[in-house]
């Protein structure tokens, strides 16, 4: 296992569904921004020039299981791990809990990095900082 980031935040309101729990497309959103937490390197800009993504690393696969449901206003934790890093594919598992320690969901994304040639994306290997980085 490489890298950890722990993302802290409270449910909102706009996150619910009509049953008044957590809508699970929302739990893609929090593996999002534990992702992008992992790829951020110290002090420096997670931009690249362009404004895109420094690191683009689009997302191949993924998944999610669901454990126990989420209220609004709920304090949770997002905990996102590198679990694996290939050549240029790299995958990061997340668990979503309560404060108590309450686990409610699990799930993992798989990303592939890429530069962009001729407009389209091209696989490409990881460079060497961002690996390094996410090793730990």
């Amino acid at each position: 296992m490489g890298l950890q980031t722990i993302l802290r935040t409270r449910v909102r309101f706009g996150e619910t569904d009509a049953a008044g729990i957590v809508f699970y497309p929302t739990f893609f959103g929090w593996f999002d921004s534990g992702t992008h937490g992992l790829l951020r390197i110290g002090e420096a800009p997670s931009r690249g020039e362009g404004g895109g993504p420094k690191f683009p690393l689009p997302i191949v696969e993924c998944g999610a299981t669901f454990l126990a449901p989420l209220q609004f206003d709920e304090e949770i934790e997002i905990v996102s791990t590198v679990a694996a890093i290939g050549e240029s594919s790299l995958r990061v598992e997340h668990e979503v809990r309560t404060l108590a320690g309450k686990t409610c969901a699990r799930g993992f994304e798989q990303r592939v990095y890429v530069t962009i040639a001729n407009g389209r994306p091209a696989k490409a290997p990881i460079p060497g900082d961002l690996r390094a980085h996410l090793e730990g």
